[in-house]
């Protein structure tokens, strides 16, 4: 088993490093796809220096530029399927690059994912001698200190090792019903999958642990208004305990407790 990594990163570059050192020595490959400019034409002039240290230092092995597309609706403002359209094609990048350096199972992630080794390392053996083409697990989300944890956990998924096949790709055909809920980008055809129980392995998001949350906010997929992009922003910024809970993109709330810094993450 060869197992490759591809990141996909527009902004976060902060969490990059943590999350890079975490899956290095469990796995054979990683290659990022990046883009400076995001899906709605907002630059990231950081982000380059950040993954060229990164694979200055060997712990990259491949990088690539992703130039993103602009599609338009009627109103001449970009559509609604743009980010989704380029998330897509930039993960397909990455499973192809995985492919041409000779992996046979990989990983699509994004820069603020890490994992337990022990847990990892265990589900890695368990994927491998149970011949799956798919696996799936659950995750524990961070919000704005890799101290603070959304409990109750979320019940969504996130794809874990992928077998690497001849027509192996991203697609948005593949539709419900899938497995488990995921990201409509994250998609391949699901095959024989192992479903993992959040006492196995579960994958540590540290999706609102940023210096400054609104290049998230002004970049993301979806579709909120100015009103609701700033509200989301000024309660991260104003927040100072758990008991003013997490406001997430999309206007959702939800509570937190405090635990460990598990990975010891300084940002």
């Amino acid at each position: 088993m060869k197992l490759g990594v591809a990141y996909n990163i527009f902004d976060g570059e902060e969490m990059l490093p943590f999350s890079i050192n975490n899956l290095r020595p469990m796995v054979d490959f990683i290659c990022i796809v990046y883009q400076n400019k995001s899906n709605f034409g907002n630059e990231n002039p950081k982000l380059f220096r950040k993954i060229k240290e990164l694979y200055n230092s060997g712990l990259v092995d491949s990088i690539y530029h992703y130039e993103p597309k602009f599609e338009y609706d009627e109103n001449n403002k970009i559509s609604i399927e743009n980010g989704l359209n380029n998330e897509l094609e930039k993960r397909n990048i990455g499973l192809n690059i995985c492919r041409e350096w000779g992996c046979d199972t990989f990983m699509t992630i994004d820069c603020d994912e890490l994992y337990d080794p022990i847990q990892f390392n265990w589900a890695k053996e368990d994927f491998e001698k149970g011949g799956y083409d798919t696996s799936f697990s659950l995750m524990r989300t961070y919000y704005k200190f890799p101290t603070i944890e959304l409990y109750p956990p979320e019940k969504y998924y996130v794809p874990l090792f992928y077998k690497i096949h001849k027509d192996t790709q991203f697609s948005f055909s593949f539709v419900k019903p899938y497995p488990v809920e995921i990201d409509p980008t994250r998609r391949v055809k699901a095959g024989y999958s192992r479903i993992y129980s959040r006492e196995e392995i579960e994958m540590h998001h540290y999706a609102y642990v940023r210096k400054k949350l609104l290049s998230k906010v002004m970049n993301s997929s979806s579709q909120m208004s100015d009103e609701l992009k700033e509200k989301v922003c000024n309660h991260f910024n104003e927040w100072k305990s758990v008991e003013q809970n997490a406001l997430f993109i999309g206007n959702t709330e939800h509570t937190l407790r405090e635990v460990e810094n598990k990975f010891n993450i300084q940002i």
